[in-house]
This record gives structure tokens, sequence and C-alpha cells, in this order.
């Protein structure tokens, strides 16, 4: 089995387990009645030891990112459970505390593209609502499945578009037959793209309440983390440079939730902001103290990771240089 699997599964619990096997099953019994029939022996090439070495390796990482998904919406669906059970008076929740905050969705009405995955070109949509982690869309026909993702494109100041990847998380039938709409999470988002969304998000919000600068406090839940010393910061670039890393907080995070963390150092002589999601979160004790271990995925493509951790090393270097010079 691939490594990054094992390692995935290995952190998962044996209902975790059960339900990402059901989920799994579910979603390729609907893919085969979309795109085909596939027998399961043609897959189990990929699985039997030694595989590797010999399969697709593209569709070995698509297998694992199948199974990473899954995981996430399970621990996901299962927050929102206990969440719910928790707002009843029940006492589901004792193993999973729940943040109670929500960021600002902004519903506004406006002409956007959106590209579809087997398209060359993007066609108009319109935008409903939108979040630091999502968006609701209208469209008028239907490309794509729940769990596939699309391009985003929202334009903005002096005719340029932000471009976002986004993932379909659910769709449904529009009234009197008029197009569908679809509720969208983003999953990357370049650097530009990142800057140029926060100052349309604040923009939005300014625009919409007329105490806009309150509610621009939720519309991004920001995360400062400091590190000291170069071992601990190595560390730190190695956690984001796999795509992902975990850290400790003194109060819950909300599973699924996407934030701005903000990486620096304790003088702040050098910072990395970085967009990341909440993929799982354990209540661990200290001593008499509860505290919450939250594992966070990057919202960012490979390249973009690497540039970002490749300009933090640069402005270190350049501040050593000036100490020692």
């Amino acid at each position: 089995m691939d490594e990054t699997l094992t390692k995935l599964l290995e952190g998962a619990t044996q209902d975790e387990l059960i339900d990402c096997i059901g989920l799994i099953a579910i979603s390729v019994a609907q893919h085969r009645r979309k795109n085909g029939f596939v027998p399961l022996g043609d897959s189990a090439k990929y699985v039997h030891p030694g595989a590797l070495e010999d399969a697709d390796k593209e569709v070995t990482d698509q297998g694992w990112r199948v199974a990473e998904e899954a995981l996430e919406v399970i621990r996901v669906l299962t927050a929102e459970r206990l969440a719910q059970s928790a707002s009843q008076g029940t006492s589901e929740t004792s193993g999973l505390p729940m943040e109670k905050r929500r960021q600002l969705r902004i519903h506004v009405s406006a002409a956007i593209k959106v590209l579809w995955p087997e398209d060359s070109e993007p066609v108009a949509a319109k935008l409903e609502n939108i979040s630091w982690g999502g968006a609701a869309i209208h469209v008028e026909q239907l490309k794509t499945d729940n769990g596939d993702t699309l391009q985003i494109m929202v334009p903005v100041s002096q005719g340029s578009a932000i471009s976002i990847e986004a993932k379909i998380l659910r769709t449904w039938d529009l009234p009197d037959g008029k197009g569908y709409g679809l509720a969208t999470r983003f999953s990357s988002l370049s650097t530009r793209d990142e800057l140029e969304l926060e100052k349309l998000l604040k923009l939005l919000a300014e625009s919409a309440d007329a105490d806009g600068q309150r509610n621009h406090a939720r519309l991004t839940q920001r995360l400062d983390i400091e590190f000291d010393g170069v071992q601990e910061l190595q560390a730190t670039l190695d956690d984001i440079s796999a795509g992902g890393m975990g850290i400790t907080v003194p109060e819950p995070l909300q599973i699924g939730q996407s934030l701005q963390t903000v990486i620096s150092a304790l003088d702040g002589s050098t910072s990395l902001k970085l967009r990341a999601r909440v993929v799982r979160q354990d209540a661990i004790q200290l001593g008499t103290v509860e505290v919450y271990r939250a594992g966070l995925k990057f919202e960012h493509n490979a390249e973009d990771l690497q540039e970002r951790i490749d300009e933090l090393l640069r402005k270190m270097a350049a501040g050593k240089s000036a100490n020692f010079g």
C-alpha cells in the first residue's frame, strides 16, 4: 500500500475507516454509472503488494486523494452532527468540541464565469453569495457531479478576475427550470488571487452593511503561529512543503473551515501568510488544561507553496546578512 495512504489511515478511527469505505464504495458506484463499468479485478492491480512498480502512478495518486477526501468529508459530517446534538442539549459531543462561530457569507448578485473540467472556454454564471471559504453560484447547465472541481472566475477592479479552484459540495435544481445551484468550497488559490479575494470580501462587506468593519472581522479567521529558532522554523517549513501541518490551539477550531494562517518569527522579522483548512481535531489533556490538536491542509498548489517557502528563506538569509554586516 502507498506509504502516504498508510500514514493517512493510521490516524483514522475504526468508525471513520468504516464510513470511508462505505463512502468510497458509493462514489465508485456513481462513477461507474456515469462513465462505464470498471471491474474490481482491474482495480486490484493497484493495491496488491509490489503494485506501485508496475501501476500507473497517476491512478495510485488519485486513489489516495479520493481516500483523503472521503476521510475529510466523514470528519466534517461527524462534526456537524455532534454540533447539532450539542445545540439540542444532548451529551453526544463529549469527544469533539465545536467552534460555534461562522464566517460571514456575503449575499451578492454578480455576473461571473465558470470553467468546467472538460471544457476549454468558460461560460457565464451568477454569483449568489461568497465567503473566505467558498461560494454559491447559479449555472444554466450542470456538467459535473458533487466532489468534482471547477474554476470560478470572479471579476475585480480594472478588468481583471480572480481564478479560484473550487470543489462542488452539493447541487440542486432552481425553481421553474431556471438552471442549477451549486455550493462550492474553495480548494486552491494563487498568491495574487488570495490577496485580491481578501480585498474583494472587505469591499463587499463594507458596501453591504453600514457596520462593515465589524463584519470584516468575521470574514477571515486569522490564526497566528509563531516559531522561535532555526530548528523550529525548519520543522515548520517541512510541514508546509508536505502540504499541511499540525498545531496545538487553546480553543477549538471548526472542522472544514478555511483559515488565514500567519506563520512568523517571534521578533516579527519574517512571516508567511497561507490559506489553510482544518481537516482534523482532537481534544488532548495537558495537566488540568484541555487543549486541541488540529490538522491543517494548505489550500495552495505545490508550486505556490514552494515559492512561498523559498521567499521566506530569502528574507531570513537577508536578515542574517544584515545582522552580521
